[in-house]
């Protein structure tokens, strides 16, 4: 009993520390599931500031570039007007030229010819007075040809200097554009990872979710283990209890057997000395007091003759174990499977079957009682 006792405690320690283990990996699981979403916490806020700050990128980009576009366009127009007046000068250009070749081409003595004879000194002044004209003529659009050409040359000018404008406009564009496709791209894998770690965390509180019901299934079993670990401290406390109560109980029946022995000894004694024709010196008797002894009850048999020729009574009764104690043993030649009727005055009230038997005494099983038995009930 106390190795099963002791087996039982090993047992339950065990299992304590293995729960209590399990208990503290809960624990530990549960703190570091907190301190990572903490951590996912402060990562997703760092991330969505990161993505607004992108964002006001993308939308400073896109301005610059509607301005950019707006200047192209302008510079553009600036281009085509600089055109037309490019055309215009050319066009004006050109019918100067045409002027100047139809002047030179018109005798220089046609008017006066007509009006003043020829070889007369009027003649000669008026023709001077056409060349000089001409001349004057020639020299206005000449320098009007070259205001021309410095205009286009300036022009042209203008043209390369907006043409560089434009290429460079062109090229910060595909710049701005690429930084553009760069920031949507950026943009795209940081809301896919904004994404991944909201999928990650909740995840993370399922499991938490999961961890924590545990936990309570854990803290249930550990509570209704130590009940149970405290209920069999009781149980071996009592059986301790009930193990020091039968030790005491066996050796008071064993003193009591030392006694009927004695007792016995000293019967024979008497019977030699009345056969022997001396009168024998009578003890007073004295009262014995036989506890409960706790024996496990054999199976119930039915159909047993009782023993005859026999009568004794009952001196002791344990119902919590089912037996009674009576003055026949193997003095008496009282065997371990006799039965006996218990009988009060004539009515007979129960039946019990010998178990144990010593010298003056026997254990007896009750088998059938139709009345409760009572010490001092007669055996027969």
């Amino acid at each position: 009993m106390e190795q099963r006792s002791k087996f039982i405690i090993i047992g339950l320690a065990g299992l304590a520390l293995a729960l209590a283990f399990f208990y503290m990996g809960a624990v530990n699981s549960k703190q570091s599931l907190a301190r990572e979403r903490d951590d996912l916490k402060k990562e997703n806020a760092g991330l969505s500031g990161q993505l607004s700050k992108f964002q006001d990128n993308i939308r400073g980009y896109e301005n610059t570039i509607a301005s950019l576009d707006k200047q192209l366009k302008d510079i553009s127009r600036d281009r085509d007007d600089l055109q037309r007046k490019y055309q215009l000068a050319n066009e004006a250009k050109e019918e100067l030229i045409k002027k100047l070749q139809s002047q030179k081409e018109k005798p220089a003595t046609a008017s006066v010819s007509q009006e003043l004879p020829a070889g007369t000194d009027a003649y000669w002044a008026g023709i001077l007075k056409q060349k000089t004209d001409l001349e004057i003529q020639l020299g206005n659009m000449r320098s009007e040809l070259k205001s021309t050409q410095i205009n286009n040359e300036q022009l042209q000018r203008d043209k390369a200097e907006l043409e560089l404008d434009i290429n460079n406009l062109k090229h910060e564009t595909e710049d701005l554009k690429r930084q553009l496709d760069y920031n949507t791209k950026l943009m795209d894998s940081l809301a896919q990872e904004l994404v991944r770690d909201r999928n990650d965390k909740m995840q993370i509180q399922e499991s938490f979710k999961g961890i924590r019901g545990e936990n309570t299934t854990l803290t249930r079993q550990l509570k209704s283990l130590n009940n149970r670990k405290v209920n069999l401290d009781r149980k071996l406390q009592d059986f301790s209890e009930e193990k020091s109560a039968l030790q005491r109980r066996i050796n008071e029946l064993e003193t009591m057997f030392k006694e009927k022995a004695t007792q016995a000894n000293d019967l024979n004694k008497q019977l030699d000395a009345i056969r022997s024709g001396v009168k024998p010196e009578i003890r007073p008797k004295e009262s014995v007091v036989l506890p409960s002894i706790v024996i496990k009850p054999s199976s119930d048999v039915s159909g047993q003759d009782f023993s005859v020729g026999l009568e004794g009574k009952i001196v002791a009764l344990n119902r919590e174990n089912n037996f009674v104690i009576i003055d026949l043993g193997e003095n008496q030649e009282v065997k371990v499977g006799d039965s006996f009727q218990v009988f009060r005055g004539e009515k007979g009230v129960a039946n019990i079957t010998v178990i144990q038997t010593r010298q003056g005494i026997s254990a007896c099983d009750i088998k059938k009682e139709t009345e409760p038995i009572e010490i001092g009930d007669t055996v027969r």
